[in-house]
């Protein structure tokens, strides 16, 4: 149960007392609009109900004390006048704490994004792209889902304090015994709120595990496909939606079990109270009557909290969950860098620079340099440390030892954010947006007019083939860009690039999935770009040899320059 009210407490951007002081309000109001119904009842009945409770005695002197006259007509009136009041009040309360689970839901999505975003570069090697997916789509609803079941039963508590409270002014003999009725509806229903509880944590684990693999699968489709090898992982998925079933099972069963086992206990506990109050407690037809709805209100909302905090221990586990994964990507945040605003006018320099993951030594001394505005051409087999140097170049990791300069101000002092964004970064694995041309060129930055795109796009050479695309620059790319050809997608990757202006353009085996013409097309392209940007390309194509002002060999973690490509 703490746990459970914590969430709501503790949300962020919230206001949870003004929510539980309206509650509070309402509730009283509520318990006093049913309790007034004692006092209309006697003067309907001519006051025949014996000795008055405290309850009537209270309401006859405030009404005496405003100078309102005691009358069946005035007793009525109070009666609107206090539930009115209480459907505001819980109007309100509850509308707010239904838009707040939405600001919840919403907050923890840009929270997580954030995070992720904010990340140091080893912790993506660690991630699940479907995971977090679950993450920032299904455990973020439920985690709102959960906000809003935990108001609710906040909600139920307090209409059992205020309904109690009424019963005690009233009889304090039967009142106690719907105190014990509520709690025995909480004990008898505990069980059933711990398996929900369970079966909610299985059930988000295992709708994540699903969509993880679902993402995998899609990855994969192509090779799936073309060697008909998904039968396995089917299989394995089938294995997961098994276990998800029966954690499914489990939940139906403690909800069910909690709805109409609290039904049956309600009514029991409300006959045995009726009883309790006419031979135990002795009272008037006028109190049974009223009372008789006070216990129903006692047991009834106790059965409502049961039923909310099983609503609540269903969606816990996603809230969990995400704030888990949260906490997990902000301890990882990137370290900031220096603070020198970074300036390119002559070269970077990689001198005396080592580097290791783990164990393994990647980089080792090695020295080389980039003259601005050059194109520099790293080549080596896989393995030898050349996206490695990227890394470094870009600050995804620090060197073991030595310096990486930028104009004789090392990097490690420089404005990390200031730095990135003086590089234009096209990859190796192509990754373009379910989106058109321009979307995928601008990544939805409004800032950047037409005549930057067309610029880029020129550069890029993706107007070359801009005029047979069904919609031209509006024409939508599929899926991973799955409706263009290989040649197609580097160039949209390569306008990407460009459309920032940037000093530096690095190039990541732009071309090792692509034919020899598409490949030389792309090459003629980099080429135009002389003298304009500092492009940094790594690759084990020999056509770039031709167009490299600087070329390295890497073997072994160490760079060799070679012979330069012909002169331009």
């Amino acid at each position: 149960m703490r746990q459970i009210f914590k969430i709501f407490l503790n949300a962020e951007g919230t206001r949870p007392w003004l929510v539980l002081t309206c509650l509070l309000l309402g509730g009283l109001a509520e318990a006093i609009g049913i309790g007034t119904l004692l006092p209309v009842a006697s003067t309907l009945m001519g006051g025949s109900s014996g000795t008055p409770s405290v309850f009537e005695k209270t309401i006859h002197s405030v009404m005496q004390a405003v100078g309102i006259e005691v009358t069946f007509t005035s007793l009525i009136m109070l009666l609107l006048s206090i539930m009115l009041l209480r459907s505001l009040l819980l109007f309100f309360a509850m509308v707010y704490a239904a838009t707040t689970a939405t600001r919840v839901s919403i907050g923890l999505r840009r929270k997580l994004m954030s995070a992720i975003l904010d990340a140091r570069w080893t912790y993506y090697a660690n991630q699940n792209v479907g995971q977090l997916a679950t993450f920032m789509g299904n455990d973020a609803t439920r985690s709102g889902e959960a906000y809003l079941a935990f108001a609710t039963a906040a909600a139920c508590s307090i209409q059992i304090f205020a309904y109690a409270f009424i019963a005690l002014l009233v009889n304090w003999k039967v009142a106690l015994a719907g105190i014990a009725g509520g709690l025995l509806v909480a004990l008898a229903s505990a069980k059933l709120v711990k398996i929900a509880r369970r079966a909610g944590f299985k059930m988000t684990d295992r709708i994540g595990t699903l969509t993880s693999l679902l993402v995998d699968m899609l990855s994969n489709i192509k090779a799936l496909k073309s060697m008909h090898r998904y039968g396995p992982m089917l299989a394995h998925v089938d294995n997961t939606i098994t276990r998800l079933k029966r954690a499914m099972y489990a939940q139906s069963f403690a909800r069910f079990g909690l709805n109409y086992g609290n039904d049956f206990l309600v009514a029991l506990l409300v006959a045995a109270g009726a009883y309790a109050a006419h031979v135990w407690a002795g009272s008037s037809i006028t109190e049974m009557f009223v009372f008789g709805i006070l216990f129903f209100q006692v047991v009834s909302y106790a059965s409502k909290l049961q039923k909310q905090i099983q609503a609540a221990a269903l969606f816990h586990g996603a809230y969990d969950r995400l704030t888990a994964g949260i906490q997990n990507a902000e301890g990882q945040r990137e370290v900031a860098g220096g603070s020198l605003t970074p300036k390119l006018q002559t070269a970077i320099v990689f001198d005396h620079v080592s580097f290791s993951h783990g164990e393994t030594l990647v980089i080792d001394n090695l020295s080389l340099e980039i003259p601005v505005n050059t194109i520099t051409v790293l080549q080596g087999p896989s393995g030898a440390g050349k996206t490695t140097i990227l890394d470094l170049l870009v600050g995804f990791h620090q060197p073991s030892s030595g310096t990486i300069r930028v104009d004789n101000t090392s990097l490690a002092t420089l404005d990390l954010v200031g730095w990135r964004k003086m590089i234009g970064y096209v990859p190796q694995e192509l990754a373009l947006l379910h989106d058109t041309v321009t979307a995928n060129i601008t990544l939805y930055d409004e800032t950047l007019s037409k005549a930057d795109i067309d610029e880029a796009m020129q550069q890029s050479g993706v107007s070359a083939f801009l005029d047979r695309l069904p919609n031209a620059a509006d024409t939508d790319v599929g899926e991973f860009g799955g409706k263009l050809s290989g040649g197609q997608r580097q160039r949209i990757s390569l306008a990407r690039a460009l459309v920032e202006k940037p000093q530096i353009l690095i190039l990541d085996e732009v071309t090792s999935a692509l034919d020899p013409e598409a490949e030389a097309a792309i090459v003629n392209n980099i080429a135009a770009l002389r003298g304009r940007y500092t492009i940094i390309a790594i690759t084990h194509r020999p056509a770039w040899t031709h167009i490299a002002d600087r070329l390295y060999t890497l073997r072994n973690g160490k760079a060799v320059l070679q012979a330069k490509g012909k002169k331009h």
